[in-house]
């Protein structure tokens, strides 16, 4: 992520969940802070990238990412979350996301059922 980049409304941010990190809780800040970033620069969209080995560990990190995505939904600190499982034009949540960011349409993981992703829109 290129941090001197002003994010506009129509960007999809990518954002790696590190590999060889401690602990989740670890990871769980590193998301954190990440969101937190692409906030502050004036982003709407992240998609999170999940590492690709599910090793049970890696599962549970995933796990662990989505609940706190939950409970910022929760506190209103993000609008919605849309796993990559659903990330499909058949999903009302990936629909509401295309009609205000027209481009995610065309990404890659569209209809893949992709559990590496998660997108985040705030």
């Amino acid at each position: 992520m290129n941090m001197d980049q002003t994010y506009t409304f129509d960007e999809v941010i990518h954002v790696e969940v590190p590999e060889g990190l401690p602990g989740t809780k670890t990871a769980l800040k590193q998301v954190e802070f990440s969101l937190a970033s692409v906030r502050a620069r004036g982003g709407h969209l992240v998609k999170l990238v999940h590492d690709e080995r599910l090793g049970a560990a890696r599962v549970r990190l995933r796990s662990e990412i989505r609940r706190m995505l939950r409970v910022y939904k929760k506190e209103e600190r993000i609008t919605l979350m849309i796993r990559g499982e659903d990330f499909s034009m058949t999903d009302n949540l990936t629909r509401y996301l295309v009609d205000r960011c027209p481009q995610v349409e065309l990404d890659s993981d569209m209809d893949k059922e992709n559990g590496n992703i998660t997108l985040v829109y705030f």
